[in-house]
């Protein structure tokens, strides 16, 4: 199976965030307990590593197939009926990850003249972990439709 630019680029996105947020929090144990004195801007930035690990890190759980399903339907439906009822189960996503897609360019632009606390970066590249999720999510879900009906038809 080939893998699309989009995934390489989510796992990349969710090892440096890994990385940054365990070698930040670390930091932070030994500059609190044997060091005795407190850095107050890497539990944000462990905070925000989190968020952009999650977002990210939704399509490489699609790709794995290791989100939660409920299999329970699609397993009554025939083998000629499954494609379609997939694809509208993935079109429906597509129209909720749209939505998410919506609010967060919205929420990007809301907060775009504010800073955070601890590390006074802009708001908005902590927020942009949504839209940018979403969008990668709408990438790959407009993928499996279309392998989904190119195996479909006849060859």
């Amino acid at each position: 199976m080939q893998v699309n630019k989009h995934i390489k680029l989510s796992e990349l996105v969710i090892i440096v965030t890994f990385v940054v947020m365990v070698v930040s929090t670390l930091t932070q144990v030994i500059c609190r307990y044997l060091l005795e004195f407190s850095l107050p801007w890497v539990d944000e930035l462990a905070r925000y590593c989190l968020v952009w690990m999650v977002f990210v890190g939704m399509v490489l759980t699609l790709v794995r197939g290791q989100h939660v399903t409920v299999d329970l339907m699609l397993d009554r439906y025939s083998i000629r009926f499954r494609p379609f009822a997939l694809t509208i189960i993935d079109l429906a996503t597509s129209g909720l990850f749209l939505v998410l897609l919506y609010g967060g360019v919205l929420l990007m632009q809301l907060t775009a003249g504010q800073t955070t606390s601890g590390l006074g970066i802009p708001k908005y590249m902590v927020y942009a972990a949504l839209p940018i999720g979403a969008l990668l999510m709408l990438i790959e879900l407009g993928q499996r439709i279309y392998r989904r009906h190119r195996a479909s038809q006849p060859k």
